[in-house]
């Protein structure tokens, strides 16, 4: 009998109808200030901030001369760099404490960050910039933006903006940059705040020296499944997401829905034991587009696209009693995240009964991990697919997919490794001779892991969890400007944003 339970399909119901801002700021700390004073007190140059920075400076008298003259020149830094330029950073902290900034001694910090912890809400760094291809100055989307050694990070969106939002206490970490061919960047998380631009030089990511026969698609898949354990964690963690999902009918789009998510991540090795997903906070858009005649709803939402951890659901093309159903190659060895790794292609060997994927896997050289997976259906597997994806459809509507395509990546952390994105993006085609409907769906669904942390948690309680039946859109409220607060996401292209803006212009 063939396995159902991993074959990731994301569900849809057709219903039937008639036709018819900003982020809120994170750290002041962050916000530039433009500054040119020779041979001034500082007491003066710090009213000169204050007054730019629209915040207070507390210092005590006794340590900090506030007479001193001094001289100072920076264009559009942020505050922090100026303060930095104005005190030692060896010897003097910053924190910020409602509207001011609390200047003092690296001793003293103990008893300000106890009276921080008991009555003022810790204010993040808002990292933000745009990554460009150096060559063709193009933007570089879905690059990885995360803190060196520290399960935290965000991805840059279409546009290769990104926004990674930090603790105090991450401020002077290093931050890395990478994405599939081009040169990774390690900056300083400080000098974010002070660039917009980011510049990646690309690289030929072919290891052409690495002679791909050295092992065969047999071998390799057998040493995948010998290093599961070592590869992925055994302990069950708590992990923090962001999901969003989107749906356009042609070239507009129909609906937004946004969330924080907690995943309560089971262990690799108990194959079993599913992952269970529980809602933090979500949001979604006013209708940014009317309907016309069928409104597209997804099932599951973040329950389903955590299963596009293949590793955890080992999904056919990876589980040895499918193997003989699919055809593998190894096409090249190349650099991926400054990792080499192999490149594994399948394909079904045959039309089957289930719908089967083809794609590649890119498998990590020297320990086996996999560490990204692309995947899709063929047409003869989209065919297979229509009766289970389409749920629920008027009468004298026709309904089929036309694209269905999946990809996941991990990340290592701790020495282990982890789901870190996954998408799906399905296109379905609609039509309707008695409405004169003709049109083509478009929904994307992402995943963005953006903490991991250890946890004693066994089990979500059943109201609070998102079950494979729920329609996302319907659970969570209204879509809210100021929502996030120091939670990572990613970052909204020019198209969300606009359809935003025209949506809550119509209200």
């Amino acid at each position: 009998m063939l396995k159902t339970q991993s074959l990731i399909l994301l569900s849809i119901l057709l219903l039937a109808l008639h036709s018819t801002a900003q982020q809120p700021d994170g750290s002041v700390l962050g916000r530039r200030v433009s500054i040119n004073q020779k041979n001034q007190a500082l007491n003066y140059i710090l009213d000169q901030l204050s007054w730019q920075a629209g915040v207070y400076f507390s210092y005590d008298a006794s340590f900090v001369e506030s007479e001193k003259k001094h001289s100072i020149e920076a264009s559009d830094k942020s505050l922090f760099t100026v303060l930095n330029q104005l005190f030692d950073s060896d010897s003097f902290n910053f924190t910020e404490l409602e509207n001011q900034i609390i200047i003092s001694k690296k001793t003293e910090q103990e008893h300000i960050k106890s009276i921080e912890n008991d009555t003022i809400p810790v204010k993040y760094f808002f990292l933000t910039g745009k990554l460009i291809e150096s060559k063709k100055e193009n933007p570089v989307p879905y690059a990885s933006v995360s803190v060196l050694n520290q399960p935290i990070g965000t991805i840059s969106n279409i546009d290769g903006d990104f926004l990674l939002k930090i603790h105090p206490n991450n401020i002077l970490d290093t931050i890395v940059i990478s994405c599939m061919g081009y040169a990774q960047i390690l900056v300083p998380a400080y000098k974010i705040l002070d660039e917009d631009i980011f510049m990646l030089n690309p690289i030929s990511i072919r290891i052409r020296e690495v002679r791909v026969t050295a092992t065969n698609p047999n071998e390799l898949l057998k040493n995948i499944r010998n290093n599961l354990e070592k590869n992925y964690s055994n302990k069950t963690k708590l992990m923090t997401a962001f999901y969003r999902e989107t749906v356009k009918q042609n070239d507009n789009y129909i609906n937004v829905s946004e969330a924080i998510v907690e995943v309560l991540k089971a262990p690799y090795n108990n194959t079993l034991l599913n992952d269970v997903i529980r809602l933090v906070k979500g949001r979604k858009s006013p209708d940014v587009q009317p309907f016309q005649w069928i409104n597209f709803k997804l099932q599951g939402g973040p329950f389903t696209i955590t299963k596009l951890d293949v590793v955890k659901t080992m999904e056919h093309f990876l589980d040895k009693d499918y193997e003989d159903l699919y055809k593998y190659n190894i096409s090249k060895v190349i650099w991926y995240n400054n990792n080499p790794v192999y490149v594994l292609e399948f394909e079904p060997i045959s039309k089957m009964a289930f719908p089967a994927f083809e794609g590649e896997i890119y498998v990590h050289r020297e320990t086996f991990a996999i560490v990204h997976a692309r995947f899709k259906l063929n047409k003869s597997s989209l065919r297979e697919a229509e009766t289970t994806m389409i749920k629920k459809k008027p009468r004298g509507v026709k309904a089929k997919p036309t694209h269905v395509e999946y990809t996941t990546n991990y990340q290592q952390f701790q020495g282990k490794w982890y789901l870190a994105t996954a998408q799906a993006s399905v296109k379905i085609k609609i039509k309707s001779k008695r409405d004169k409907l003709n049109s083509k769906f478009h929904s994307v669904s992402d995943l963005l892991i953006t903490n991991i942390q250890p946890t004693d948690l066994k089990k979500f309680t059943r109201n609070e969890s998102i079950s494979r039946s729920d329609i996302f859109v319907e659970i969570i409220t209204n879509y809210d400007e100021q929502y996030w607060e120091n939670y990572n996401i990613i970052k909204p292209d020019e198209d969300l944003k606009n359809a935003f803006k025209k949506s809550t212009e119509n209200k």
